[in-house]
């Protein structure tokens, strides 16, 4: 599989995996796709709704708030206060990154008078978990969508992440690195076989009471925001969850 520099989050996948230049491409064309053509949500009548609740969405590596835009949008038909992380660029778990994350928790915690739901793709997805064990008095649920459990994980972003490592936050990085430790909280994690950044594999979290592991079929990486069917597996749990 290649060399792993001391707690990287990423490793230059395997030929088995079907990971690499083609499957990154690919990706890449299904943004391009959805772009031009945005599938058709699930009818919002068939679907539960919310009830003002926040839901926080952190969005992928190398990502911004633009790429959660259809996900925070579908949310808020329903009823959701959703909500960017409004940090820019997520350039992985640096220190001063994860410092304004936990105050935008916090900060919209308090204006809600209640604990939050925070939900990620990808990356943000370790975000969200790693931020709900930190702040259990603020976040109450948590949603994952294609985020890995298991790191370092197999991605053909890995030269990415190598050039951008030396700033994160090692104690971050070797806290969520080895053997998986999801939250207390209601954990939603979505995944997909057709993911073509990320080993899928990689994204299904140890069983537990509090953890709810969904695949859905056809959707990529970089789309799955967008995806019907994950939205629709998202809006169902976040409506048991804050029942």
């Amino acid at each position: 599989m290649g060399s792993v520099a001391h707690h990287s989050l990423a490793i230059w996948p395997g030929r088995e995996s079907g990971l690499g230049m083609r499957s990154w491409l690919g990706e890449t064309a299904q943004l391009a796709r959805i772009s031009a053509f945005p599938p058709k949500s699930v009818a919002n009548d068939l679907l539960p709704r919310g009830d003002g609740q926040t839901v926080l969405v952190i969005p992928g590596f190398l990502t911004n708030d633009g790429t959660t835009g259809r996900l925070r949008r579908f949310l808020s038909s329903l009823g959701y206060r959703a909500e960017g992380w409004q940090s820019g660029l997520n350039l992985g778990p640096r220190t001063k990154s994860i410092e304004c994350l936990k105050e935008r928790v916090a900060a919209l915690a308090e204006a809600s008078g209640g604990k939050i739901a925070v939900a990620g793709v990808s990356l943000g997805g370790v975000f969200a978990r790693e931020i709900a064990k930190m702040m259990p008095e603020q976040v109450g649920v948590v949603a994952t969508l294609c985020s890995p459990v298991q790191l370092p994980v197999p991605t053909p972003l890995a030269p990415f992440v190598w050039m951008l490592q030396r700033w994160f936050d090692q104690g971050l990085v070797a806290g969520v690195s080895g053997e998986p430790v999801m939250p207390g909280q209601k954990l939603l994690a979505v995944y997909s076989r057709d993911d073509g950044i990320v080993q899928w594999e990689a994204c299904v979290p140890p069983a537990g009471d509090n953890v709810t592991a969904i695949e859905v079929s056809g959707a990529s990486h970089t789309t799955i925001g967008s995806n019907p069917g994950a939205q629709s597996v998202l809006a169902h749990f976040l409506a048991d969850a804050f029942a």
